[in-house]
């Protein structure tokens, strides 16, 4: 089985291409392990007739999308000639996506990630009441929480910084009852209008992630919402940045995507 090691501002994925009668899920988990496996944090398989993007986190679960996932896949296509043009289409869970690519060295592309959707039953919260803006109790803690839609389930939280108290509850803010299915949680640090810094902690990771493609378009989206940043801005990152850019309700994403390495792995050896 061969396997590329790729990576968006340090956010890294196993990459393959689909073949029938696998567990992906259980293959997700096995690849993942970063003691066991080849170590990352989640793992996209590549469909093809439709082109397809199947996103697994490293417990073995599904997501409907991936922001720094969909730039590795996009390099992936591009460099297995599975795409003709700089331009083209991929499914996802969260709809059919279109891809820009606007460096091929060093890999550069632009993402239209679609439109948030504010709308409780989409992200699974357990109650009717409005979650844009929400104060929940977590550790004793009142917390003002932004959660919606944007590829998949986000939570924004605002801080001072990231040596914040609050930063330390990221597991339980995930995984508060309000959240059926958990959600992400972005720690957003505003610098100015044209630029934030984003800590992301993921569901289905269970941990902190150096970058969250959509949790960074999530972020630009709840902040501009609130008048706190312009419509085109740079998210800073550990080991990178983004660049976010809304027009006419609809958000778009342009970074990076590097290949680490690929080899041959032996499914039965993993544990």
């Amino acid at each position: 089985m061969l396997i590329e090691k790729m990576h968006g501002c340090g956010n890294d994925f196993c990459v393959l291409s689909y073949e029938k009668g696998i567990d992906y899920s259980n293959l997700a988990i096995k690849l993942c392990n970063r003691k066991t496996g080849i170590g990352s944090d989640g793992m996209i398989v590549v469909k093809t007739n439709p082109l397809e993007m199947l996103f697994y986190n490293s417990d073995g679960s599904r997501a409907p999308m991936c922001g720094n996932g969909i730039r590795c896949f996009s390099k992936y296509a591009l460099e297995h000639n599975l795409v003709k043009r700089s331009k083209f289409d991929v499914l996802t869970g969260a709809g059919k996506l279109t891809i820009e690519v606007t460096q091929e060295e060093p890999f550069m592309c632009k993402v239209n990630m679609g439109s948030p959707i504010f709308n409780n039953s989409v992200i699974r919260v357990s109650d009717g009441l409005d979650c844009f803006g929400r104060v929940i109790n977590v550790d004793d803690l009142n917390i003002t929480v932004y959660s919606f839609f944007m590829g998949t389930i986000h939570t924004v939280i605002f801080v001072d910084s990231f040596e914040d108290e609050i930063l330390k509850h990221a597991l339980n803010i995930s995984k508060h009852k309000l959240f059926n299915e958990c959600t992400n949680v972005n720690f957003v640090k505003i610098i100015d209008k044209h630029k934030i810094k984003v800590k992301t902690f993921e569901r289905g990771v269970y941990d902190w992630t150096l970058a969250c493609g959509t949790g960074c378009c999530a972020s630009v989206v709840c902040a501009n919402k609130l008048g706190l940043c312009y419509q085109n801005v740079e998210v800073e990152l550990e080991l990178g940045s983004l660049e976010i850019e809304i027009k006419k309700n609809q958000v778009f994403m342009t970074g990076p995507a590097i290949k680490v390495f690929e080899c041959e792995i032996e499914e039965d050896k993993l544990c």
